[in-house]
């Protein structure tokens, strides 16, 4: 399963593109629990209520199904002027 990552999670994890994640994830909630602890820097900023599941380039719950045919994305909060 592919995940692509955007913002400060891109910069925490040091890459813009997780490969390598595991396809027996079940759910978004999975994935956030297995990225928090394969990628600790990346943790707080995970479990913010602000970032983002998308799949399939819509927002999603965290609680959604996961298969490796999904576009899967994590984005923060973005803010700017």
């Amino acid at each position: 399963m592919q995940v692509n990552l955007f913002g400060i999670l891109a910069d925490l994890a040091g890459q813009r593109c997780l490969p390598e994640t595991p396809d027996e994830l079940a759910t978004g909630q999975a994935l956030r629990e297995y990225l928090a602890r394969q990628y600790p820097q990346m943790a707080e900023q995970l479990s913010r209520p602000s970032t983002r599941l998308v799949l399939n380039q819509e927002i999603a719950d965290w609680q959604m199904p996961l298969t490796p045919a999904l576009d899967i994305a994590i984005i923060p909060m973005v803010s700017g002027g």
